[in-house]
């Protein structure tokens, strides 16, 4: 997590107004433990708002136990993992309809 965060800092700053601002994100973090890396995804978070990045608030996406909702051909198989991911890209999209005038910006 570490090293996202810095790649992160360090590309803002390579202007006076960071590169990334109004840009908007959505977060999602996955681990094999329960928690679904939840304090990486909250870091994150506070890293992009330094950065000036609108970021989808909701639904938030800590998917923990990722490999359980997976066969072993790694095809997605558990009907309310895959309507979660569905509304989360359904929000997401929502938010860069709302905020993506300010991602043609600086470049």
């Amino acid at each position: 997590m570490g090293k996202i965060h810095d790649v992160a800092i360090f590309v803002g700053s390579l202007r006076r107004e960071s590169l990334w601002s109004g840009k908007p994100a959505a977060i999602m973090s996955v681990s094999p433990g329960p928690l679904g890396a939840f304090a990486a995804n909250y870091h994150l978070r506070q890293s992009m708002m330094f950065l000036d990045v609108p970021v989808l608030q909701q639904p938030e996406a800590h998917i923990g136990s990722a490999a359980e909702p997976f066969n072993a051909q790694d095809a997605l198989t558990r009907d309310s993992t895959r309507e979660f991911f569905s509304r989360f890209m359904r929000a997401f999209a929502a938010w860069i309809g709302r905020n993506g005038a300010a991602a043609s910006g600086p470049a």
